[in-house]
C-alpha cells in the first residue's frame, strides 16, 4: 500500500466522552477526555506535538449540535449569564455565516467558532491566539498526517530534507520517487518551508504514472496548506500582536507569545519581522531551553 494511504490507518488516541447539556439550548453535547496518547510523531517549530495514535486536538473542542456553540470541553458545562448569552449568540451568528457547510463544520471551523465565542466572552487575546494556532494544527493534521521518522523540530527537518535531496539524485523507480517527494513535501510543510513544499508537490505531480487518487490527495494537501491553515495563522498573528501590547506579561508569557508570533510570521513569509521577533526571544531572560534553541536556529537561518 502506498505510504500516503497508510496515514489513514493510525489508531485513535485513547479517549472517553460524556454528554452534558449545552449552555445555550440544553441539547446534549459531547465532552471528550484524553486517557492515552504519545509524542512519537515528533514536534514542529510552532510547538505542536504529534501522537502516532491520533491527535486529541481533534476532540478538544465541544460543539453544540443545534446552535454550534463551541468551547473547550472543560468549559462546555459552564453556565452563561443573560448578558453573556446575548453577546455569544451575536458572535455565533457571525461565525455561522462564514461556514462552508453549517450542518457539518470542519474541525478547524469549530476552532474558529470557539475563538469567536471566547472573544465574545472577553478572554485575553493570547488565549484566543492559542485557539487559532491549535485550529491551524488540525488543518496541518489533515494535510500531512503523522510523519514517523524522527521529525523533532527544525534541525531534524533540515536533516531529513537534505537526506531526501540525496535520495532524489539516485535512479529511483517512479513509485519510489513519488514516495520520497510526497514525504519531503510533508516535512517541508511541517517545518514551515512553503516554497519547498510547493516545489516538491509540483515535482510529485510531474512524475510519470501519477494516479487520480494521488493527484487529488496532492491537490487537497496544497489547498489546505496554501489557503486554510494560513487563514488561521493570520488570525493568530493579529491576536498575538494585541496580547503583546499588554504591560502585565511576565517574562515567560512574553517569551512564549513572542516566539509564537515569530514562528507564525516566518511561516507566512514575513521574514524580516520574524527575525526581529526571534532575536527578541533570544534576549528574554528565562526563555525555555527548547524554545531558545529553535529561536537561535532561525536567527542564524534568516540572517544567512
Amino acid at each position: 500500500m502506498w505510504p500516503l494511504l497508510l496515514l489513514q490507518a493510525a489508531l485513535a488516541t485513547g479517549i472517553t466522552h460524556e454528554e452534558v447539556p449545552c449552555p445555550l439550548d440544553g441539547a446534549p453535547v459531547r465532552r471528550f477526555h484524553k486517557i492515552s496518547a504519545n509524542s512519537n510523531g515528533g514536534y514542529d517549530s510552532d510547538l505542536v506535538s504529534y501522537s502516532t495514535l491520533g491527535q486529541f486536538r481533534t476532540h478538544a473542542i465541544s460543539t453544540c449540535p443545534v446552535d454550534l456553540y463551541s468551547v473547550y470541553g472543560d468549559d462546555i458545562a459552564q453556565a452563561l449569564s443573560e448578558e453573556q448569552r446575548a453577546t455569544v449568540e451575536a458572535g455565533l451568528t457571525k461565525a455561522r455565516a462564514s461556514l462552508v457547510d453549517p450542518d457539518n463544520p470542519e474541525i478547524w471551523e469549530r476552532y474558529l467558532i470557539a475563538a469567536q465565542v471566547y472573544t465574545s466572552l472577553g478572554r485575553d487575546p493570547l488565549e484566543v491566539a492559542q485557539i487559532y494556532v491549535e485550529g491551524s494544527w488540525t488543518v496541518r493534521d489533515a494535510a500531512v498526517g503523522v510523519y514517523v521518522g524522527g521529525l523533532n523540530g527544525p534541525q531534524a527537518a533540515k536533516m531529513i530534507l537534505s537526506a531526501g535531496e540525496g535520495e532524489l539524485l539516485k535512479p529511483l523507480s517512479a513509485e519510489n520517487r513519488k514516495t520520497v517527494l510526497y514525504s519531503m513535501a510533508r516535512v517541508a510543510h511541517r517545518a514551515g518551508y512553503g516554497d519547498q513544499r510547493k516545489r516538491y508537490l509540483d515535482q510529485f505531480l510531474a512524475v510519470d504514472g501519477i494516479t487520480t487518487l494521488e493527484r487529488d490527495s496532492a491537490a487537497r494537501f496544497s489547498r489546505l496548506a496554501r489557503e486554510v491553515e494560513p487563514a488561521l495563522q493570520d488570525q493568530a498573528i493579529a491576536a498575538y500582536r494585541r496580547g503583546l501590547e499588554s504591560k502585565a506579561l511576565d517574562l515567560l508569557e512574553r517569551a512564549h507569545a513572542t516566539y509564537m508570533l515569530a514562528d507564525l510570521l516566518r511561516r507566512r513569509g514575513q521574514y524580516a519581522e520574524a527575525l526581529e521577533r526571534y532575536q527578541e526571544v533570544v534576549g528574554i531572560e528565562g526563555t525555555p531551553a527548547g524554545m531558545l534553541d529553535m529561536a537561535r536556529f532561525f536567527v542564524e537561518e534568516l540572517k544567512g
